[in-house]
């Protein structure tokens, strides 16, 4: 969806897909590189963002001159070095501040982030968590692009799957109750059990012991759950499956010295 902003009566817009900018203007020009794009022109940002050169000019300093554009996402300086990025700015007569964008992706966890990450655990859209996390936030659009650059955070993505734990665990689902749950459907002989572990796998995904780092290891100890012990489950949660999984899956818990 399209973001959007009103300057001196004109709407102008920030696309985020090139369809969706085709939908719109089917037959107007593209440039690949925002720093080639004339004013009036239409242009990529660095991060996929398709939006228009309101302005291009020069900057004369007491020995030197540099170019800059204005676009709905900011005013940047045309340089190699510099990155158009980010969502419709608060202030178009304000250079983008490159770390803006790159906190809000790369930036270490605050007290708002975890807010943020813990109603999204609990199961709240991401623009309703964002509101509730920073209050101040106004506007609904707003609080969508900038809930969807959280949720592009691997420290964020990180703490949602801490939250959803801490969630699962205070009802008493943690990953020994799925292993061993899932154990015992496995080892029964006179029911049908695919329901039963489908719902199982859910929890699991859920919990994030399927995700994608721990996906292959995940199911290939499912795999191979006849059998198990206790003890092989206690070396699963400690963390020991990825150096352990041979001699695990192999029934042998002696040491190889």
């Amino acid at each position: 969806m399209a973001l959007s902003r009103i300057i001196k009566g004109v709407k102008h817009y920030a696309y985020e897909s090139e369809a969706e900018f085709r939908t719109a203007h089917p037959t107007e020009k593209l440039i690949k590189d925002w720093r080639e794009a004339k004013q009036g022109q239409w242009c990529l940002s660095d991060d996929g963002k398709i939006v228009q050169v309101l302005l291009k000019d020069t900057m004369k300093g007491n020995k030197s001159e540099e170019k800059y554009i204005r676009t709905v996402i900011g005013m940047i300086t045309v340089r190699k070095s510099t990155t158009l990025v980010g969502d419709i700015t608060d202030s178009l007569y304000r250079f983008v501040k490159r770390h803006s964008y790159d906190s809000r992706i790369h930036g270490g966890m605050t007290k708002q982030k975890k807010i943020f990450s813990k109603y999204i655990a609990m199961g709240l859209d991401p623009e309703s968590a964002y509101i509730k996390a920073y209050p101040k936030t106004t506007n609904t659009d707003d609080a969508r692009r900038k809930s969807k650059l959280l949720l592009k955070s691997k420290t964020v993505r990180d703490q949602v799957d801490k939250e959803i734990e801490e969630l699962m665990a205070d009802v008493g689902i943690t990953k020994r109750y799925l292993l061993e749950s899932t154990k015992d459907v496995v080892d029964k002989t006179d029911v049908k059990d695919n329901d039963k572990l489908r719902a199982l796998e859910t929890l699991m995904k859920i919990s994030g012991m399927l995700n994608t780092e721990k996906k292959s290891e995940s199911i290939a100890l499912i795999q191979e759950f006849t059998g198990f012990s206790k003890e092989k489950l206690k070396a699963f949660e400690q963390g020991m499956l990825s150096e352990k999984k041979k001699e695990l899956t192999n029934g042998d818990t002696s040491s190889n010295g």
